[in-house]
């Protein structure tokens, strides 16, 4: 019996389900790009993530766990080992607080707090993912991120320890937080919000779904957001790299069918048949591009994740 086969025995035995074989990534990212991964588990609750996490660390076999798969290209060759995808969901309203197990989309988050008329959280309209992603890459938009309005997370290291983590422990930078330094998996996160009006609170997310109409790709494009992160200026502030971009001539540019999209340079679009190889291609001449001009090098915001990667 091979490596696999044992673990999937031994996974059976723990958690009392058999991961899947053979699942295709594309199906599971917003890019629509990768290939299979060996094993491929949906844990619905706190128990079964523990012990699948549990489980590969102690057998040492490869694993990584993923939410939405908005931020995220997978490997042309899929993964080698077993992908996790985190399907905790739930809500629980206070007065001023929202707590939020990390699988529940923040769509989902929004809509919650407009209808409880608590306010502070429109700044994540129109953004995809969960809550687990968020805070592991401080996601937020126009001025505002996550982890201005996060008080606590719970969060579960590889080793099977859960630690209640505060903001300012959580280390949150621009798309950035300890968690990519310190192997760790958010639980759930507690949100603090403010009381408000929902009508304003709805005027709000208008204005910001209507900026992201005309700049971003439609809704269902094949793409996983804004590709790099914004960059420093030696003052401080940050340069939408999506203006380096345009200025550095990468309007048009394309790699087989992963493309710049025609009304936002920072996004790289699957036009159909996309590779892996042909985003990161096409993300490298970008790069170059911007660096001839200005000297500044782009930092990816996606991720990509390698057949090999794991989060051991």
């Amino acid at each position: 019996m091979d490596r696999k086969s044992l673990f999937r025995e031994a996974f059976l035995e723990r958690i009392g389900a058999s991961p899947s074989e053979n699942v295709p990534l594309s199906a599971m990212s917003s890019f629509g790009i990768g290939g299979p991964a060996d094993l491929f588990f949906e844990a619905r609750t706190e128990g079964e993530l523990a012990a699948a996490v549990s489980l590969a660390v102690a057998e040492r076999f490869p694993f990584y766990v993923i939410g939405g798969g908005n931020n995220l290209l997978f490997d042309d060759s899929g993964y080698r080992g077993l992908i996790i995808r985190n399907r905790l969901e739930g809500v629980a309203l206070g007065e001023i607080r929202i707590s939020v197990l990390s699988g529940t989309g923040l769509p989902c988050v929004l809509r919650e707090a407009l209808g409880a008329s608590l306010c502070g959280l429109e700044f994540l309209a129109g953004i995809p993912g969960t809550v687990g992603g968020a805070v592991y890459g401080n996601a937020g938009a126009y001025g505002w991120s996550i982890g201005e309005v996060l008080e606590t997370a719970t969060i579960l290291r590889p080793g099977g320890r859960k630690e209640a983590l505060s903001r300012e422990e959580l280390g949150f930078g621009y798309r950035d937080s300890a968690l990519k330094k310190t192997p760790g998996i958010v639980l759930s996160a507690t949100l603090l919000c403010s009381p408000g009006d929902s009508a304003e609170s709805e005027t709000k997310i208008r204005d910001i779904l209507e900026k992201r109409r005309v700049k971003h790709p439609p809704l269902g494009t094949a793409c996983a957001g804004s590709y790099f992160k914004n960059s420093v200026s030696g003052t401080g502030a940050r340069i939408a790299a999506g203006k380096l971009l345009q200025q550095a001539g990468a309007c048009g540019l394309a790699v087989g069918d992963a493309a710049v999209y025609e009304n936002h340079a920072n996004f790289i679009i699957n036009k159909g048949n996309a590779r892996a190889k042909d985003v990161l291609t096409l993300a490298e001449e970008l790069k170059d591009k911007v660096f001839k001009a200005f000297g500044i090098r782009l930092e990816e915001e996606v991720i990509y994740l390698r057949a090999d990667a794991s989060m051991l």
